[in-house]
C-alpha cells in the first residue's frame, strides 16, 4: 500500500511539474534600450511591451521569461527554436533567415516610425540638406542605404541614443535616424529639451509595427491577438502612462 501511495505521489508530482513547465515560455527580446517601448536594463525587461505581455500571460495562467540577445543572435536562436516567442518581430524582417518556417505573427503591439530628428530650423529643407546622418551603432537606416552607398549621405555612428541626440543638437550631424517616439521621450524626459529636435516627416521614413511571433506556439499568438483587441482601451492607457 505504501509503495502504491508513493508511486501515486511521484506520478502527481511529475504531472504538476510537466504542467508548470508547459505554462512557462521563454520570450526572446532585443538587448537594446528602446525605452519606453521596451528595454532590457539592469537585468530586467521594462517598458510598454513588457507590461502588455505580462498582463496577457497572467490572464492565461502563463509565465513569460524574457531573455535578451543582440538582434542578429536573437533571430538565429528564434529560428533554431531556442526561444518560444520573439519580440519584437515583423513579417518583413529577416525573411531569408526565416525561410521555410511557418511563423505566426500577432496583431500589432506597438506602432512605430523610424525617421530623422533634426533641429527645428532645419526641418523641411529636404534631402539635399541632409549631408551627414547620425546613427546608433548597429542600427540599420533602411531608408538611406542607397544614398549612403552612393555617397550622397554620409553616416556617422555613435555608441548611444544620448550621444546621437547630443551630436545633432550641436550640429555635428544634420539629423539623427532613430525610432521617433523613443527619441522624443529621451529629449523630453531625460534631457528636458522636448523641442530641441523635431521629426522631419518630409524626409524618408518607415512606419510599421512591432509584433509578437512564434513558430512553436501559434495558439499563443492567436490568443495574444485576441487579447490586444479585447484590451485595446487598457493598452491605450498604458501608452499614455509612458508618455506616448
Amino acid at each position: 500500500m505504501n509503495k502504491l501511495v508513493a508511486n501515486f505521489v511521484a506520478l502527481m508530482l511529475l504531472v504538476v511539474t510537466s504542467i508548470t513547465h508547459a505554462q512557462t515560455f521563454v520570450v526572446g527580446v532585443e538587448d537594446i534600450d528602446y525605452y519606453p517601448l521596451y528595454a532590457y536594463k539592469e537585468g530586467n525587461y521594462q517598458g510598454v511591451a513588457k507590461e502588455v505581455m505580462d498582463k496577457f500571460a497572467s490572464s492565461k495562467g502563463y509565465t513569460f521569461k524574457y531573455k535578451p540577445f543582440p538582434v542578429i543572435r536573437l533571430t538565429k536562436y528564434f529560428v533554431e527554436g531556442q526561444v518560444d516567442l520573439k519580440f519584437p518581430d515583423n513579417e518583413v524582417w529577416a525573411g531569408d533567415a526565416k525561410k521555410g518556417l511557418n511563423v505566426a505573427y500577432s496583431n500589432p503591439v506597438i506602432d512605430y516610425t523610424d525617421g530623422v530628428m533634426v533641429l527645428p530650423a532645419s526641418a523641411g529643407k529636404g534631402i539635399g540638406a541632409l549631408k551627414k546622418l547620425g546613427l546608433v551603432r548597429g542600427f540599420t537606416p533602411w531608408d538611406y542605404l542607397s544614398l549612403i552607398k552612393t555617397g550622397s549621405v554620409k553616416s556617422k555612428e555613435t555608441s548611444s541614443l544620448d550621444a546621437l541626440i547630443q551630436q545633432t543638437l550641436h550640429g555635428r550631424v544634420d539629423g539623427a535616424y532613430f525610432n521617433v517616439s523613443v527619441a522624443k521621450y529621451h529629449l523630453a524626459q531625460n534631457l528636458k529639451k522636448p523641442d530641441g529636435l523635431v521629426f522631419d516627416d518630409g524626409l524618408p521614413h518607415t512606419s510599421s509595427s512591432y509584433k509578437l511571433s512564434s513558430h512553436k506556439h501559434p495558439k499563443i499568438i492567436e490568443e495574444f491577438s485576441q487579447f490586444l483587441i479585447d484590451e485595446a482601451g487598457w493598452i491605450s492607457e498604458v501608452n499614455k502612462k509612458y508618455g506616448l
